[in-house]
């Protein structure tokens, strides 16, 4: 498990936030079965961006990961990259303080 402390004043938006990274996931793999780099760079930027915005420092180093991978064209960092995310989110938890 990976216990993560946000404000309680984002407790609203924090699950949508989390669903949303999950969905994002999947749209990668689309995204990269499809070979569409400037969409997963895309996605890899609003990670970096948002990550540490809502207190989610490694979503923003998957983010910068995942955007360095699809600029070397690196599928194998692009996979590990959705990879980590994938297990991250299934073991983050969050705590409101």
């Amino acid at each position: 498990m990976i216990l993560v402390e946000i404000d309680q004043e984002l407790q609203s938006v924090i699950p949508v936030y989390l669903e949303s990274r999950c969905r994002d996931c999947t749209e990668i793999k689309h995204l990269l079965a499809s070979g569409s780099m400037d969409g997963i760079m895309f996605l890899g930027h609003q990670l970096k961006g948002s990550g540490g915005s809502f207190g989610f420092d490694e979503i923003s180093e998957i983010g910068e990961a995942l955007e360095h991978a699809v600029r070397v064209l690196d599928f194998v960092g692009i996979t590990s990259a959705v990879d980590r995310l994938e297990r991250y989110l299934e073991r983050v938890s969050v705590i409101y303080v």
